[in-house]
């Protein structure tokens, strides 16, 4: 689990990005993703099925550091 934030005066940024794996309903592997801003309710979710425990991850890996070289800082 990983859960990110950038916030950026300058730029009116105040975001939150949140990455773990967790079975579904359909599938026993997933990376599930949820972002949004942090001065409102609004927020999306979004689920990416995985074959197998070290794809999913790979693929949380991947996500964090390209969420990191875009300038978000890692929480927990």
């Amino acid at each position: 689990m990983a859960l990110l934030q950038r916030i950026s005066p300058e730029e009116n940024m105040n975001r939150w990005y949140f990455v773990a794996i967790q079975p579904t309903l359909f599938d026993k592997f997933a990376v599930v993703i949820a972002w949004g801003r942090r001065d409102n309710e609004f927020q999306q979710w979004r689920a990416i099925p995985a074959v197998s425990d070290e794809q999913a991850r790979q693929m949380v890996d991947k996500i964090v550091r390209q969420k990191l070289r875009r300038g978000y800082q890692l929480i927990r």
